[in-house]
């Protein structure tokens, strides 16, 4: 009756398509806490379906698809939900908007190449080329600390290079190790400590 796969990864690839959604809806109503927070959780979806769906037995088209539907999702979730969120912090300058949108290519770039060269081969991959767009759900939320110094000039300069940096990052051709199992527990326990962090300011 309708077109698509329907399963449980797909399932937690459109809740984290729906968080970020809503990270862009709240920035937009400076609800900044609250958007931070949605994003973060949509990095943990992006984390967690991928992995239930390896434990899965999976077709070749439900395996397609997933990839496909992960990486357009992977698309507003990292490489717009961010943008949005920093640009209702302010950061509407000729050279934010360069920068931000520098990090929206960037990211879809890296998202292209690996639906090219990440999906093929067989066994256990042992590391990424350039710096995976999910670990920006973990690094904004932390930068974004720096706002609560009251130093504007610092906190608006470490924003900006950190947004050049990832940028550069995601298309970078280096090595960088995949994390292990433990990264699956240490992830939810650094965004419930951010979500305290968050919404208790």
């Amino acid at each position: 009756m309708f077109i698509g796969v329907y399963n449980l990864p797909n399932a937690i690839t459109l809740i984290g398509l729906t968080l970020s959604l809503m990270s862009c809806f709240l920035s937009y109503n400076n609800k900044i806490e609250f958007a931070i927070v949605c994003f973060m959780y949509s990095g943990i979806c992006d984390l967690f379906d991928g992995m239930v769906a390896r434990k899965m037995t999976l077709n070749e088209e439900a395996q397609l698809f997933g990839v496909q539907l992960d990486s357009i999702v992977d698309v507003v979730s990292f490489g717009v939900a961010p943008v949005m969120i920093t640009f209702h912090l302010g950061f509407n300058s000729p050279i934010d908007y360069f920068l931000l949108i520098f990090y929206t290519c960037c990211a879809t770039i890296r998202l292209a190449y690996f639906n090219i060269h990440g999906t093929s081969g067989d066994g256990k991959v042992q590391y990424y080329t350039g710096l995976p767009v999910t670990f920006s759900a973990v690094i904004f939320p932390l930068a974004f600390i720096t706002i609560m110094s009251g130093n504007q000039s610092l906190y608006f300069n470490l924003i900006r290079l950190t947004f050049l940096l990832v940028s550069v990052m995601f298309i970078l051709n280096v090595k960088i190790p995949k994390p292990g199992g433990i990264f699956y527990v240490i992830s939810p326990i650094v965004a419930i400590f951010l979500t305290y962090f968050w919404l208790s300011h």
